[in-house]
């Protein structure tokens, strides 16, 4: 089994202790509120546009935000995490969020874009020539291929990082706000 293919299969599992970890180290710094709720927002938006066109194993998804960007969910996510770390007030957290795109999402997107090479081998060059990866492009991708739907959305089961949001604001905010268990 390769590094790309492990830590797809192990990067929730890994993300635990990571998660728990900046739970610890973390504090409500209210400083940055404004922009951490913005970053947490956007990131959550665009991984529910994101997951009402993703049609996982079905077909090549390049509608909604697809048309701009290879990867949206993960750059939700990556909003997401900088959201928190911005909020949270530690250099160490911020450490751990880059450390983990870095040595999780890169592999993993050349491991499932391999994979979509392979299953749609007429569309996906195409498509992978025209759309960037990571930096959204101005240039839409032209597609028909999905529509949004909300119960895509729940069946991508995109509640579960709504909740964890959720938690991990409400910890932030009425726990945490008077400091860290550890000091970084």
């Amino acid at each position: 089994m390769s590094y790309s293919q492990w830590i797809r299969r192990y990067r929730r599992t890994i993300g635990i202790p990571l998660v728990i970890g900046a739970l610890l180290l973390a504090k409500f710094d209210g400083r940055f509120a404004l922009v951490s709720t913005i970053l947490i927002c956007g990131g959550e938006a665009i991984r529910i546009w994101s997951a009402g066109h993703l049609r996982k194993e079905e077909i090549l998804t390049t509608g909604g935000p697809y048309r701009a960007v290879r990867n949206p969910l993960y750059i939700g996510s990556f909003l997401i995490a900088i959201g928190f770390a911005a909020i949270a007030g530690s250099l160490w957290i911020w450490l751990m969020v880059l450390a983990y795109f870095i040595l999780c999402y890169i592999p993993v997107v050349r491991f499932e874009e391999n994979i979509l090479r392979e299953k749609f081998p007429n569309h996906f060059p195409r498509y992978a020539k025209e759309v960037p990866a990571f930096v959204p492009s101005l240039h839409l991708f032209r597609s028909n291929s999905t529509h949004f739907s909300w119960k895509q959305v729940m069946r991508n089961k995109e509640y579960n990082a709504v909740l964890g949001i959720l938690i991990g604001y409400a910890y932030l905010l009425f726990i945490r706000s008077h400091g860290p268990l550890f000091t970084s």
